[in-house]
C-alpha cells in the first residue's frame, strides 16, 4: 500500500559522525525513519557549512530508507538550536519532527501523529512520551513527557500549560512534532542559553498559547549519558550554582522571541 503524505519534515541535525559506534547510532535513527508505518514525506539531515560530516554523508546511500532525504550546509553556528533552526527554515511542509542522530523513532510514532493531528486540529506540537535508555548497557532510565497525563497535572489532561511548566521541568522536545510556521512565529530555539535552552523554549511557546500535547504512547528512544552528547558536557562543566542560574535565566528570557545577550558570571 502507498505511504499517504503526511506533510511532515524529519529535522536531523549531526554536527559530527566520528567512529564506528556514532556511524551505527546514525544508521539506527535513519532505519527507525524507514520503519515507520507511515512515513514522513522527507529528512533533512543538517550539517555544518563545509565540515567533514557533510562530505561523509555525501558519500553514502541514504535511499534505502524509503524517505527523500536531503543533506543541508549550515552557514550557522554548529550548535544543536542552530541547526535546528536552519532545517526548519528549510522546510516545505506544514509539520515537522526533531530526530537525533543517535535516537530512535517507534515504529507508530508518525502513524499516532495523523491520527492525533486529525482529532485535535487545534494543537500546534505533539510530543511523545520518550523512553530514556542508557548508553553503556541499553537498560530503562526512565519516561520523559508522560506527567501530563497524571490528574490535576495541568488545566487540560494531556496538555502541557505555561503554569505547569513553571513548576515542572523534566521535558524534553526530542520527537516533537509541530507546526512549521508556529515554530518560526516562536523565534526558534535559542543559542544563547545554555543547559535550559529547551525549556525555556517550551515556556515561551506555551506562553505564546500555542497548544503543546503529549501523545499518549511510546514514541521515542532517548540515549542517554553518551559521553559526548551536549547535556552530558554541560553537566560535566558546571556547577548546581550555574545550572540553578541557567534554569532561572530560562524564567526570564522566554518573554522575548529574540536572543539577548546573556553572560554568566561567577559568584563570591
Amino acid at each position: 500500500m502507498a505511504n499517504k503524505k503526511t506533510n511532515i519534515s524529519v529535522v536531523l541535525p549531526v554536527h559530527e559522525l566520528v567512529g564506528e559506534e556514532n556511524m551505527k547510532l546514525f544508521n539506527n535513527a535513519m532505519t527507525s525513519i524507514g520503519n515507520q508505518e507511515v512515513k514522513p514525506d522527507s529528512v533533512l539531515i543538517v550539517t555544518p557549512k563545509g565540515s567533514d560530516v557533510y562530505k561523509k554523508l555525501k558519500d553514502m546511500d541514504l535511499t534505502s530508507h524509503g524517505v527523500k532525504t536531503t543533506i543541508l550546509e549550515n552557514p550557522g553556528g554548529t550548535d544543536f538550536s542552530s541547526q535546528v533552526n536552519y532545517g526548519v527554515s528549510q522546510c516545505k511542509t506544514e509539520w515537522f519532527s526533531i530526530l537525533e542522530f543517535d535516537d530512535e523513532y517507534s515504529s507508530k510514532w508518525f502513524k499516532n501523529v495523523v491520527k492525533y493531528k486529525e482529532a485535535h486540529k487545534d494543537v500546534d506540537v505533539f510530543m511523545p512520551i520518550i523512553i530514556d535508555v542508557n548508553q553503556k548497557d541499553g537498560s530503562f532510565m526512565g519516561l520523559t513527557n508522560e506527567a501530563v497525563w497524571a490528574n490535576s497535572f495541568s488545566d487540560e489532561l494531556g496538555v502541557l500549560d505555561n503554569n505547569a511548566l513553571l513548576s515542572f521541568q523534566n521535558f524534553n522536545i526530542d520527537g516533537i512534532t509541530m507546526k512549521t510556521e508556529a515554530f518560526n512565529e516562536s523565534g526558534g530555539l535559542k543559542s544563547n542559553i545554555k543547559l535550559t535552552f529547551i525549556y525555556e523554549f517550551l515556556l515561551r511557546i506555551t506562553f505564546k498559547d500555542q497548544k503543546v500535547m503529549v501523545i499518549p504512547k511510546l514514541g521515542y528512544k532517548h540515549l542517554n549519558q553518551r559521553p559526548d552528547s551536549l547535556f552530558v558536557k554541560y553537566k560535566e562543566e558546571m556547577d548546581p550554582v550555574e545550572a540553578n542560574w541557567w534554569l532561572a535565566q530560562a524564567k526570564k528570557e522566554y518573554y522575548f522571541d529574540n536572543e539577548r545577550e546573556i553572560t554568566y558570571e561567577e559568584t563570591t
